[in-house]
């Protein structure tokens, strides 16, 4: 059987993995070459057809509800509290003699 150099590691029998860390590849278990027949294939994507047909003809189909249009509601307004330094939430710490 013929071999040829890893793609992934190209030879190198390390790679950075994740994190950054560098480990063995795990295409060649860190030989650095591979098996001819083992070489992975690129695969050619054929363009879907265009499906602007089948849209309109669903949109022409299916009914469009009469449903009302909600308007946003006001949230009534709140009296403002005053916050003086005496009713402050948090309170700092007295130094402790």
């Amino acid at each position: 059987m013929t071999t040829i150099r890893c793609p992934a590691c190209r030879g190198a029998k390390k790679l950075p993995k994740l994190g950054g860390m560098i480990g063995e590849c795990n295409t060649c278990s860190g030989k650095g070459t591979i098996l001819a027949v083992d070489k992975p294939q690129t695969l050619i994507v054929e363009p879907v057809e265009s499906n602007a047909d089948i849209i309109k003809a669903v949109s022409e189909v299916v009914p469009v509800s009469n449903v009302e249009v909600l308007k946003p509601v006001a949230l009534p307004e709140e009296p403002m509290i005053k916050v003086d330094g005496k009713r402050a939430i948090y309170k700092r710490k007295k130094a402790s003699k």
